[in-house]
Protein backbone atom coordinates (compact mmCIF):
# COMPACT_ATOMS: atom_id res chain seq x y z
CA UNK A 1 0.00 0.00 0.00
CA UNK A 2 1.09 3.44 -1.50
CA UNK A 3 2.40 5.78 1.68
CA UNK A 4 -0.17 8.46 0.35
CA UNK A 5 -2.94 5.89 1.54
CA UNK A 6 -1.30 5.53 4.92
CA UNK A 7 -1.46 9.49 5.52
CA UNK A 8 -5.04 9.35 4.27
CA UNK A 9 -6.19 6.54 6.06
CA UNK A 10 -4.33 8.37 9.30
CA UNK A 11 -6.54 11.30 9.24
CA UNK A 12 -9.63 9.26 8.43
CA UNK A 13 -8.88 7.10 11.62
CA UNK A 14 -9.14 10.16 13.86
CA UNK A 15 -12.60 11.51 12.43
CA UNK A 16 -14.14 7.80 12.64
CA UNK A 17 -12.62 8.08 16.34
CA UNK A 18 -13.49 11.65 17.10
CA UNK A 19 -17.35 10.95 15.67
CA UNK A 20 -17.43 7.22 17.54
CA UNK A 21 -17.57 5.35 14.48
CA UNK A 22 -14.42 4.04 14.53
CA UNK A 23 -15.28 -0.15 15.15
CA UNK A 24 -18.55 1.01 12.05
CA UNK A 25 -15.29 2.24 9.87
CA UNK A 26 -13.85 -0.97 10.47
CA UNK A 27 -16.80 -3.31 10.32
CA UNK A 28 -17.34 -1.58 6.65
CA UNK A 29 -14.00 -1.84 5.46
CA UNK A 30 -14.40 -5.85 6.30
CA UNK A 31 -17.47 -6.35 4.60
CA UNK A 32 -16.57 -4.46 1.39
CA UNK A 33 -13.34 -6.80 1.19
CA UNK A 34 -15.47 -9.65 2.01
CA UNK A 35 -17.69 -8.70 -1.04
CA UNK A 36 -14.83 -8.02 -2.99
CA UNK A 37 -13.11 -11.76 -2.31
CA UNK A 38 -16.47 -13.61 -2.73
CA UNK A 39 -17.76 -11.69 -6.01
CA UNK A 40 -15.48 -12.87 -8.96
CA UNK A 41 -17.85 -9.97 -11.41
CA UNK A 42 -17.00 -7.52 -9.22
CA UNK A 43 -13.21 -8.10 -8.31
CA UNK A 44 -12.85 -8.23 -11.90
CA UNK A 45 -14.45 -5.30 -12.86
CA UNK A 46 -12.12 -2.92 -9.67
CA UNK A 47 -8.68 -4.94 -10.73
CA UNK A 48 -8.91 -4.23 -14.42
CA UNK A 49 -7.00 -1.38 -15.16
CA UNK A 50 -8.42 -0.98 -18.40
CA UNK A 51 -11.57 -0.24 -16.54
CA UNK A 52 -11.63 3.87 -16.03
CA UNK A 53 -10.70 4.85 -12.62
CA UNK A 54 -14.20 7.17 -12.11
CA UNK A 55 -16.12 3.93 -13.75
CA UNK A 56 -14.25 2.16 -11.08
CA UNK A 57 -14.99 4.53 -7.99
CA UNK A 58 -18.49 4.91 -9.36
CA UNK A 59 -19.07 1.41 -8.63
CA UNK A 60 -17.83 1.58 -4.93
CA UNK A 61 -19.63 4.65 -4.09
CA UNK A 62 -23.13 3.01 -5.55
CA UNK A 63 -22.22 -0.37 -3.03
CA UNK A 64 -22.01 1.98 -0.42
CA UNK A 65 -24.17 4.91 -0.62
CA UNK A 66 -26.61 4.77 2.36
CA UNK A 67 -24.63 1.49 3.63
CA UNK A 68 -21.50 2.84 5.03
CA UNK A 69 -19.87 5.07 7.05
CA UNK A 70 -18.85 8.52 4.90
CA UNK A 71 -15.50 7.60 6.32
CA UNK A 72 -15.35 4.36 4.71
CA UNK A 73 -16.92 5.73 1.63
CA UNK A 74 -14.17 8.20 1.15
CA UNK A 75 -11.64 5.32 2.31
CA UNK A 76 -12.34 3.41 -0.82
CA UNK A 77 -13.05 5.24 -3.04
CA UNK A 78 -9.73 6.87 -2.31
CA UNK A 79 -7.93 3.75 -2.95
CA UNK A 80 -9.61 2.53 -5.56
CA UNK A 81 -7.97 6.36 -7.15
CA UNK A 82 -4.66 5.68 -5.70
CA UNK A 83 -3.71 2.41 -5.53
CA UNK A 84 -2.96 -0.11 -8.27
CA UNK A 85 -5.92 -1.37 -9.90
CA UNK A 86 -4.55 -5.43 -9.53
CA UNK A 87 -3.81 -5.00 -5.76
CA UNK A 88 -6.84 -3.31 -4.80
CA UNK A 89 -8.13 -6.05 -2.54
CA UNK A 90 -4.79 -6.73 -1.08
CA UNK A 91 -4.70 -2.81 -0.24
CA UNK A 92 -7.90 -3.44 1.13
CA UNK A 93 -7.36 -5.90 3.42
CA UNK A 94 -4.23 -4.02 4.58
CA UNK A 95 -7.01 -0.93 5.32
CA UNK A 96 -8.80 -3.60 7.48
CA UNK A 97 -6.11 -4.48 9.38
CA UNK A 98 -4.30 -0.38 10.30
CA UNK A 99 -7.79 -0.06 11.32
CA UNK A 100 -8.35 -3.04 13.68
CA UNK A 101 -4.83 -1.77 14.71
CA UNK A 102 -5.86 1.37 15.62
CA UNK A 103 -9.11 0.29 17.18
CA UNK A 104 -7.45 -1.40 19.71
CA UNK A 105 -4.82 1.10 20.66
CA UNK A 106 -7.77 3.47 20.56
CA UNK A 107 -9.93 1.19 23.13
CA UNK A 108 -6.74 0.78 25.18
CA UNK A 109 -5.89 4.22 25.57
CA UNK A 110 -2.96 4.04 24.26
CA UNK A 111 -0.79 6.98 22.68
CA UNK A 112 -1.00 7.72 19.35
CA UNK A 113 2.94 6.85 18.07
CA UNK A 114 5.16 8.03 15.65
CA UNK A 115 5.31 6.50 12.24
CA UNK A 116 8.29 4.54 11.03
CA UNK A 117 11.38 6.36 9.94
CA UNK A 118 12.01 6.57 6.31
CA UNK A 119 13.00 9.06 3.89
CA UNK A 120 12.30 12.15 3.10
CA UNK A 121 10.14 11.44 0.33
CA UNK A 122 8.44 8.76 1.59
CA UNK A 123 7.34 11.18 4.95
CA UNK A 124 5.87 14.00 2.08
CA UNK A 125 3.78 11.42 0.63
CA UNK A 126 2.34 10.54 3.99
CA UNK A 127 1.90 14.14 4.75
CA UNK A 128 0.25 14.66 1.83
CA UNK A 129 -2.34 11.77 2.15
CA UNK A 130 -3.04 12.91 5.13
CA UNK A 131 -3.23 16.75 4.14
CA UNK A 132 -5.79 15.91 1.67
CA UNK A 133 -8.33 14.19 3.73
CA UNK A 134 -8.24 17.02 6.46
CA UNK A 135 -8.70 19.63 3.89
CA UNK A 136 -11.24 17.87 2.30
CA UNK A 137 -13.24 17.81 4.99
CA UNK A 138 -13.63 21.30 5.04
CA UNK A 139 -17.04 22.31 3.95
CA UNK A 140 -15.78 25.70 2.13
CA UNK A 141 -13.08 27.00 0.43
CA UNK A 142 -12.86 30.14 2.82
CA UNK A 143 -12.02 27.74 5.35
CA UNK A 144 -9.08 26.51 3.45
CA UNK A 145 -7.57 30.13 3.30
CA UNK A 146 -7.96 30.86 6.64
CA UNK A 147 -5.48 27.21 7.07
CA UNK A 148 -3.15 28.62 4.68
CA UNK A 149 -2.89 31.48 6.11
CA UNK A 150 -2.20 30.10 9.36
CA UNK A 151 0.21 27.99 8.69
CA UNK A 152 2.31 30.39 6.95
CA UNK A 153 2.08 32.03 10.30
CA UNK A 154 3.15 29.35 11.84
CA UNK A 155 5.66 28.32 9.73
CA UNK A 156 7.08 32.20 10.66
CA UNK A 157 6.97 31.64 14.15
CA UNK A 158 9.24 28.64 14.06
CA UNK A 159 12.02 30.39 11.67
CA UNK A 160 11.84 33.35 14.34
CA UNK A 161 11.74 31.16 17.38
CA UNK A 162 15.04 28.59 18.07
CA UNK A 163 14.05 26.83 20.90
CA UNK A 164 10.48 26.35 19.97
CA UNK A 165 12.13 25.00 17.02
CA UNK A 166 14.33 22.53 18.49
CA UNK A 167 11.56 21.39 20.74
CA UNK A 168 9.02 20.78 18.39
CA UNK A 169 12.19 18.71 16.53
CA UNK A 170 13.61 16.73 19.36
CA UNK A 171 12.18 13.30 18.58
CA UNK A 172 14.04 12.08 21.84
CA UNK A 173 11.21 13.99 23.62
CA UNK A 174 7.99 11.81 23.68
CA UNK A 175 5.87 12.90 21.10
CA UNK A 176 2.76 12.81 23.19
CA UNK A 177 4.67 16.01 25.27
CA UNK A 178 5.59 17.82 21.60
CA UNK A 179 2.12 17.53 20.39
CA UNK A 180 0.53 19.00 23.96
CA UNK A 181 3.01 22.17 23.08
CA UNK A 182 1.44 22.15 19.96
CA UNK A 183 -2.22 22.11 21.11
CA UNK A 184 -1.57 24.55 23.85
CA UNK A 185 0.17 26.89 21.57
CA UNK A 186 -2.41 27.06 18.71
CA UNK A 187 -5.62 25.34 20.03
CA UNK A 188 -7.07 28.75 21.34
CA UNK A 189 -6.03 30.53 18.10
CA UNK A 190 -6.18 28.17 14.91
CA UNK A 191 -9.05 26.44 13.23
CA UNK A 192 -8.79 22.03 14.21
CA UNK A 193 -7.69 21.37 10.82
CA UNK A 194 -4.59 23.67 11.29
CA UNK A 195 -3.76 22.55 14.54
CA UNK A 196 -4.25 18.68 13.30
CA UNK A 197 -1.74 19.36 10.49
CA UNK A 198 0.69 20.41 12.37
CA UNK A 199 0.29 17.38 14.84
CA UNK A 200 0.81 15.00 11.72
CA UNK A 201 3.71 16.77 10.81
CA UNK A 202 5.73 16.34 13.95
CA UNK A 203 4.36 12.54 13.92
CA UNK A 204 5.22 11.84 10.40
CA UNK A 205 8.88 12.04 11.12
CA UNK A 206 11.68 14.00 9.31
CA UNK A 207 11.76 16.89 11.93
CA UNK A 208 15.18 19.01 11.24
CA UNK A 209 12.99 20.78 8.76
CA UNK A 210 10.45 21.58 10.84
CA UNK A 211 9.60 24.81 9.16
CA UNK A 212 10.70 23.75 5.63
CA UNK A 213 7.42 20.70 6.06
CA UNK A 214 4.89 23.43 7.10
CA UNK A 215 5.92 25.81 4.10
CA UNK A 216 5.09 22.70 2.12
CA UNK A 217 1.76 22.45 3.97
CA UNK A 218 0.73 25.81 2.64
CA UNK A 219 1.23 24.82 -0.15
CA UNK A 220 -0.70 22.17 -0.13
CA UNK A 221 -3.32 24.56 0.89
CA UNK A 222 -3.41 26.59 -1.53
CA UNK A 223 -3.40 23.83 -4.31
CA UNK A 224 -6.30 22.21 -2.39
CA UNK A 225 -8.71 25.80 -2.92
CA UNK A 226 -7.45 25.89 -6.21
CA UNK A 227 -9.22 22.54 -6.83
CA UNK A 228 -12.15 24.10 -5.03
CA UNK A 229 -12.84 26.80 -7.16
CA UNK A 230 -14.29 26.67 -10.84
CA UNK A 231 -13.10 29.21 -13.41
CA UNK A 232 -15.93 28.92 -15.94
CA UNK A 233 -15.49 31.00 -19.27
CA UNK A 234 -17.86 31.90 -21.72
CA UNK A 235 -19.48 34.75 -23.73
CA UNK A 236 -22.62 35.70 -21.16
CA UNK A 237 -22.69 35.00 -17.49
CA UNK A 238 -24.84 31.68 -16.42
CA UNK A 239 -28.33 32.21 -14.75
CA UNK A 240 -28.26 31.17 -10.56
CA UNK A 241 -29.93 27.64 -11.54
CA UNK A 242 -27.07 26.83 -14.02
CA UNK A 243 -24.08 27.74 -11.78
CA UNK A 244 -25.91 25.56 -8.72
CA UNK A 245 -26.30 22.63 -11.25
CA UNK A 246 -22.91 22.79 -12.68
CA UNK A 247 -21.56 23.34 -8.73
CA UNK A 248 -23.35 20.29 -7.82
CA UNK A 249 -21.78 18.19 -11.05
CA UNK A 250 -18.15 19.17 -10.20
CA UNK A 251 -18.42 18.16 -7.00
CA UNK A 252 -19.04 14.98 -7.11
CA UNK A 253 -16.45 14.77 -10.36
CA UNK A 254 -13.64 16.35 -7.48
CA UNK A 255 -15.26 15.01 -4.34
CA UNK A 256 -15.18 18.73 -2.68
CA UNK A 257 -17.56 21.10 -2.41
CA UNK A 258 -16.97 23.46 -5.48
CA UNK A 259 -17.45 27.13 -5.42
CA UNK A 260 -18.26 28.26 -9.20
CA UNK A 261 -17.43 31.85 -10.79
CA UNK A 262 -17.99 33.18 -13.75
CA UNK A 263 -15.50 34.65 -16.19
CA UNK A 264 -17.15 36.52 -19.27
CA UNK A 265 -15.58 36.24 -22.37
CA UNK A 266 -16.71 37.68 -25.51
CA UNK A 267 -13.78 35.52 -27.60
CA UNK A 268 -16.22 32.33 -26.47
CA UNK A 269 -17.72 31.70 -29.73
CA UNK A 270 -20.47 29.65 -27.34
CA UNK A 271 -20.43 26.91 -24.44
CA UNK A 272 -18.42 27.36 -22.10
CA UNK A 273 -14.47 26.83 -20.96
CA UNK A 274 -14.18 25.27 -16.95
CA UNK A 275 -11.48 24.50 -15.15
CA UNK A 276 -10.90 23.28 -11.47
CA UNK A 277 -7.04 23.12 -10.14
CA UNK A 278 -5.69 20.96 -13.19
CA UNK A 279 -9.06 19.40 -14.47
CA UNK A 280 -10.34 21.38 -17.63
CA UNK A 281 -13.42 20.80 -19.63
CA UNK A 282 -13.63 22.40 -22.78
CA UNK A 283 -17.13 22.99 -23.81
CA UNK A 284 -16.51 25.82 -26.40
CA UNK A 285 -17.93 25.86 -29.73
CA UNK A 286 -14.05 26.98 -30.71
CA UNK A 287 -12.67 23.91 -29.58
CA UNK A 288 -15.51 21.76 -31.74
CA UNK A 289 -14.75 24.03 -34.96
CA UNK A 290 -10.94 23.20 -34.45
CA UNK A 291 -12.02 19.51 -33.99
CA UNK A 292 -13.98 19.84 -37.69
CA UNK A 293 -10.67 21.84 -38.96
CA UNK A 294 -8.50 19.10 -37.99
CA UNK A 295 -10.53 16.18 -39.79
CA UNK A 296 -11.15 18.08 -42.74
CA UNK A 297 -7.11 18.71 -42.68
CA UNK A 298 -6.54 15.13 -42.50
CA UNK A 299 -9.47 14.65 -45.09
CA UNK A 300 -7.61 16.15 -47.95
Amino acid sequence: MREFSRGYLAAVVESAEREGRLESLRADLAEFARVLNSSEKLRHILVDPMNATSARRAIVADLLESKSTPEAAALLSFAVRVERASELPRSVAVLVELVEDARRRSESGAPVEMEPAAARSVVRERIRGYAERVLQELSVARQVDEVEDELFAIARLLDANRKLRQTLADANLPLAGRVAVVDDLLGPVCRPATVRLVRYALRAGRLRDIVGTIDWLVGLAAEERGRRIASVRGAVALRASERRQLAAALSRIVEREVEVRDVVDPAVIGGILVSVGDLVIDGTVRLRVERLRDLLARAG
